[in-house]
């Protein structure tokens, strides 16, 4: 044998041991294959995880509700206890446990629930037309819901809050509200603090977004008791000033839904300018001194004022004035006195006088009837008066008696909302809605 030639167990060792092979190596195009999948993976579960299943739709059986008139027809009655309720296509929708739900006028059934188990809460709710909310939950997640269908749009709003330190994970502050161009198209309109951030209410897209000057924070100027206008947004624009001394000042603005201000009305002076009529806004405080405080009427389309609400509180204070669908309402709360004129050229349609121990809240309209709390004397009550000013029935509310301070939130359909004002506490009790079938 050759030295060169060995045996084979020269070169594999004693016929026990194992053979050892080369391990083999991933290629690194493969590992970079499998990292885009497990991304994708990844993205296509925290969709999920956004969007479902941990969103739940239950109900919407039978017929939805109807968004007609006086839908009511036995008469008064007491709806029952609501969580913040909103007015749209003939239900109420209301916060109903951490979710929120859409309840028929017209049979008290409920139509739909939505609620996100396991993690947001519902922070409020927004009216945004005659037939659509905005539900911002507590992540500043906004959910449009078409309230007859249950079809929902959702848009995850940014953190535009200036004390975003200072939020909890059950509120957020974000308003919302409604704009409709001349195209039809509806968009949604998130104020919060210092941006506005519109979104196209079908597909969630952002439209625009529109910035306070510096110093300035944007409030949505939305009155209690009045319809939504959706052809413009109304914002309140408080400015803190630096300098030699600091200083504060607010002004008014209407934006367009293209997002720019309304000619005229870029830096409107006095205070909230709500919508009374087709062109006419209601603004109170116009003057922004307590001292000065009124009410007047200007026309929208020119920022021209028409008329200035007379002030005739018996008791030298100042009157409440509320407005819509062209009417004005004055209520002399300490007085007994409540008014009614016409928006467009400050006509007196009729006054009624209920006498000097009387004590009243804040009328409205409602269907073209005034409707006001009467405090005193007792039961608390809700008056009605006609359109000529004659007695239009009364509602009685023993839930307030002893305790809250009710107010008039808002109405449609022949309902009324009725809350209760926070006391010194910050204690309030549940809405009420109150229907009758006139």
């Amino acid at each position: 044998m050759d030295e060169d030639e060995q045996s084979p167990s020269a070169v594999t060792g004693p016929a026990s041991a194992p053979v050892r092979t080369p391990r083999r190596r991933w290629p690194a195009r493969a590992i970079a294959v499998l990292g885009g999948v497990l991304a994708v993976v990844l993205v296509a579960g925290a969709g999920l995880w956004w969007f479902s299943p941990w969103e739940r739709m239950t109900g919407l059986h039978g017929a939805p509700p109807k968004a007609v008139g006086g839908v009511p027809s036995e008469g008064a009655r007491r709806f029952g206890d609501v969580l913040d309720p909103v007015l749209a296509a003939g239900a109420v929708v209301e916060k109903h446990g951490r979710g929120v739900r859409a309840v028929d006028l017209a049979g008290g059934r409920t139509w739909w629930n939505l609620s996100r188990p396991g993690r947001a809460s519902v922070a409020s709710v927004w009216k945004v037309d005659g037939r659509r909310v905005a539900v911002v939950w507590s992540d500043r997640r906004l959910t449009v819901v078409d309230v007859p269908s249950g079809h929902r749009t959702h848009v995850e709003l940014p953190n535009r809050s200036a004390a975003a330190h200072l939020m909890s994970s059950e509120k957020v502050h974000v308003e919302a509200g409604g704009l409709t161009g001349l195209d039809g198209r509806l968009l949604v309109a998130a104020v919060q603090d210092r941006e506005v951030d519109a979104y196209d209410a079908s597909s969630g897209r952002r439209a625009w977004t529109r910035q306070a000057p510096r110093n300035c924070f944007y409030q949505d100027a939305v009155q209690d008791g009045i319809e939504v206008q959706t052809g413009l947004l109304s914002l309140d624009v408080d400015c803190l000033e630096y300098g030699g001394q600091a200083a504060d000042y607010t002004y008014s603005t209407l934006l367009a839904p293209s997002g720019q201000p309304l000619q005229g009305f870029e830096h409107f002076p006095g205070g909230s300018l709500l919508p009374a009529g087709e062109h006419e806004l209601l603004q109170d405080k116009q003057d922004g001194d307590v001292r000065s405080h009124g009410y007047r009427l200007i026309d929208s389309r020119s920022g021209r004022p028409l008329w200035r609400v007379r002030q005739w509180s018996s008791q030298g204070g100042t009157d409440a004035v509320t407005a819509a669908a062209g009417l004005v309402v004055v209520t002399d709360q300490e007085g007994g006195q409540v008014a009614l004129y016409r928006a467009i050229d400050g006509r007196l349609l009729w006054r009624r006088e209920l006498g000097d121990s009387v004590l009243l809240q804040a009328g409205m309209v409602v269907a073209g009837r005034v409707r006001v709390i009467e405090k005193e004397p007792r039961p608390v009550k809700v008056l009605t008066f006609s359109a000529t000013g004659g007695d239009a029935g009364q509602q009685e509310l023993p839930m307030f008696e002893g305790a809250g301070s009710p107010v008039l939130a808002g109405g449609a359909y022949g309902t009324l909302v009725v809350a209760d004002y926070p006391g010194a506490d910050g204690a309030t009790r549940p809405s009420v809605l109150l229907t009758d079938g006139h």
